[in-house]
C-alpha cells in the first residue's frame, strides 16, 4: 500500500532506543513494564501452519497471530523472498513461518526496538492482528493492523525447550504442541524440522517436569548441555533450567523424553522422513528426471520432502557461471529426493517443465 510506512525505515528509527538485556527464564529483566500474557483468556489465535495449509481459503479473512519475530528471515525457516518489498519481516510459530507487512503507522505502536538484521531479536514474542492477503503468484502475507510484544508462549505450545552449550556450542530449540506436533530449530545451522508424537507423550513429559518447575537443577559442567524450558502451566508459564552435567536421578528421568525428542529431530535433519503422496505434478517430474538420469526405476525414488517456493529469478535458485537471468519471481517447488542414502535437491517450477538439480 502506498500509504503504508516502510516497515525497515520505521525499525531503524525504533532502534535508537537502547535495546532492553536478555534475561534468562530466572531473571528479571529491570527495564520496561512486563508485557500482556500470551494469549489473552478467551482469544481465538490462527496458527501459521492453518493459513499456509490453505491460503486461498483464509484470503481476505481477520486473524490473530501469536509467533516469534524474525526479522529477514534470519532463521531461514520462511524458505522464501519478501511478498511486497524488502522490508516486510517474517513471523513464526511451531506450526510454520509467514511475512507480515504493516497497514500504517499504528500497527507499530508498542513494539520494543527490533532490527530486520538482529538475530537477538528472534526471541521476542508479538501478538498481530490482521488480514491475510495473497500476492499474484500466490504466497501469502499478513497485513497487519496491530501488533504488541507478549510473554509467554505461542498458542497450543505446552512446552519449549532451548538447549545450549556442549563442545560445538550448539544453540537449538524444541517446541512441542498440545496435538503432539514437535518443532526443532537449530539456530546455528538454520535447520528445522516438523513432525508427530503421541499427544500423550507430550503430555507426560510436561507432567514429568512439573516438580522442578521454578527451579535451577544440577550442577553446570564444561562443554555440558544447559535446558532452559519453558511450561504452560494453566493460565501460566513457568520455567526451569537442568544442567545435564549432573543431574540428581529423577531430574534425569524428566528430561529422557526430551533428550529423546533432540536425538530424533537432529536424525531426523540428517536423513529426511519420506513424505507420503499424493504429489504435485511438479514433484513428479522431478522423480521422473531423476529416474532417467540414473537410469533407474521411479519406484527407487523417494520423496525426502517438498515444499512451494517463490526462486527469485529463472535461474530456480540454481544460476551457473557466466549466465544472465531474467529477473522475475517464478512459483515453483524445492523437492528433496533420496536415492538409496543419497540425496537430491531438485529445483522446479510450478509446471514442472523445467527440473534443475542443485548441490545441497
Amino acid at each position: 500500500m502506498k500509504t503504508a510506512i516502510p516497515i525497515l525505515a520505521l525499525l531503524m528509527v525504533l532502534a535508537a532506543c537502547a535495546p532492553k538485556p536478555f534475561a534468562s527464564p530466572l531473571t528479571s529483566p529491570s527495564a520496561p513494564p512486563t508485557p500482556p500474557p500470551s494469549p489473552a483468556v478467551g482469544e481465538e489465535i490462527t496458527p501459521i501452519g492453518a493459513i499456509l495449509a490453505d491460503p486461498v481459503a483464509y484470503r481476505g479473512r481477520e486473524v490473530t497471530v501469536i509467533a516469534y519475530y524474525r526479522g529477514w528471515d534470519l532463521l531461514g525457516e520462511a524458505g522464501t523472498g519478501p511478498p511486497r518489498t524488502r522490508s516486510d519481516i517474517a513471523v513464526a510459530d511451531a506450526t510454520g513461518a509467514i511475512y507480515i507487512a504493516p497497514a500504517g503507522e499504528e500497527a507499530m505502536s508498542g513494539l520494543p526496538p527490533l532490527l530486520p538484521s538482529q538475530v537477538e531479536s528472534t526471541e521476542t514474542l508479538l501478538r498481530l492482528h490482521g488480514r491475510v492477503e495473497m500476492t499474484e503468484n500466490g504466497q501469502p502475507y499478513l497485513l497487519v493492523t496491530k501488533m504488541e510484544e507478549v510473554k509467554g508462549l505461542p498458542a497450543r505450545v505446552v512446552l519449549r525447550v532451548h538447549r545450549t552449550g556442549g563442545f560445538a556450542g550448539m544453540n537449538e530449540e524444541l517446541m512441542a504442541l498440545s496435538d503432539g506436533t514437535l518443532y526443532y530449530l537449530n539456530r546455528k545451522t538454520r535447520t528445522h524440522v516438523r513432525w508427530k508424537a503421541d499427544p500423550a507423550q507430550v503430555i507426560q513429559a510436561v507432567e514429568g517436569l512439573r516438580p522442578f518447575l521454578d527451579k535451577e537443577v544440577g550442577t553446570q559442567v564444561p562443554d555440558g548441555f544447559a535446558y532452559s524450558i519453558t511450561v504452560q502451566d494453566g493460565e501460566q508459564v513457568r520455567t526451569a533450567v537442568f544442567y545435564e552435567g549432573k543431574l540428581p536421578e529423577d531430574a534425569g528421568r524428566a528430561l529422557a523424553p526430551i533428550l529423546d525428542w533432540f536425538g530424533e529431530a537432529i536424525d531426523r535433519v540428517v536423513r529426511p522422513t519420506p513424505t507420503p503422496g499424493p504429489y504435485p505434478g511438479a514433484v513428479m517430474a522431478a522423480i521422473r528426471r531423476l529416474a532417467e538420469d540414473r537410469d533407474i526405476s521411479p519406484e527407487e525414488i523417494a520423496v525426502a520432502s517438498w515444499e512451494p517456493v517463490d526462486w527469485p529469478d529463472t535461474s530456480l535458485g540454481c544460476p551457473e557461471p557466466g549466465m544472465m537471468y531474467a529477473q522475475v519471481i517464478v512459483p515453483g517447488y524445492l523437492v528433496v529426493l533420496e536415492v538409496h542414502g543419497d540425496l537430491y535437491r531438485a529445483h522446479t517450477d510450478r509446471t514442472g517443465e523445467r527440473v534443475v538439480f542443485c548441490l545441497p
